[in-house]
């Protein structure tokens, strides 16, 4: 088995939450950053795309931070790969109103730029083309490809937006590869490219350093259940049996060059 986590959050945020989880692949800011964490070897994260101009950064910075300081409560996260402009504590109804200014903003100055912006619900996001989760995944699937070969059972977990990235290249890669083995599992019931959806986050087993993947009927017999009617998602139920059956040790987990 193949396990990736693939996250928004920094490196160092990725490197002390799972350095001590062997034998799994990490992608910190959306995939700009991956590692493959064995404990016979340095951790050590590689980059995904080489960039030779930052000169974007120093723009965008300076858009950004004068959203921050005219509007109480907000806040700038500065990453390798991207810059967020934050506005969770902000009144919901001002918030919203200026995060859309700011990205008007942004599309104009940046519009000849090599950059992509992502307007989430609490925050605005100037990141690199290419260094986002949907990119990496395809590139991680075509590189486990070139060196395992097709994969036969893909299981894919998230909850937040950009998670519908991976969902895309999930269900792209079964239809050209006529596999009927991938699920897609999103967090809440909403609008998403996902099949499957759990209420809550903490229904998903989280020792991804444990989980093995099933096979197809047992997974299918003791956790997906049946539409209830057409365009309804199905929903996951992660109960006591089900985690017994998908939670077992990884120490023989395969690895891959990605390329």
């Amino acid at each position: 088995n193949t396990l990736c986590v693939i996250s928004g959050r920094e490196k160092s945020v990725m490197k002390w939450k799972y350095g001590h989880i062997y034998n799994i692949y990490i992608a910190a800011e959306n995939g700009y950053y991956y590692a493959w964490n064995d404990k016979h070897q340095d951790f050590t994260f590689n980059r995904f795309m080489n960039v030779k101009d930052w000169g974007w950064k120093e723009i965008v910075l300076d858009i950004v931070k004068s959203y921050k300081e005219r509007v109480d409560g907000s806040y700038v996260d500065i990453k390798d790969s991207s810059v967020r402009w934050f506005y969770t504590s902000v009144d919901t109804d001002f918030g919203v109103k200026e995060s859309n200014e700011l990205v008007t903003d942004l599309q104009n100055f940046l519009r000849y730029l090599p950059l992509e912006i992502v307007h989430e619900k609490d925050y605005v996001e100037v990141r690199l083309i290419g260094a986002d989760k949907e990119a990496f995944t395809r590139e991680f699937l075509k590189s486990y490809e070139k060196s395992k070969g097709v994969a036969d059972f893909i299981l894919c977990i998230g909850d937040s937006q950009s998670d519908e990235g991976i969902f895309k290249v999930a269900k792209e890669y079964a239809k050209h590869k006529a596999l009927r083995n991938v699920f897609c599992i999103t967090v809440g019931e909403k609008a998403s490219l996902a099949d499957y959806f759990v209420n809550e986050s903490n229904q998903v087993p989280t020792n991804l350093a444990e989980i093995i993947l099933p096979s197809v009927e047992s997974l299918e017999r003791q956790s997906l259940g049946t539409p209830k009617s057409e365009g309804f998602r199905r929903r996951v139920s992660f109960t006591p049996s089900t985690c017994s059956a998908i939670m077992r040790t990884c120490d023989k987990a395969d690895s891959f060059k990605l390329e």
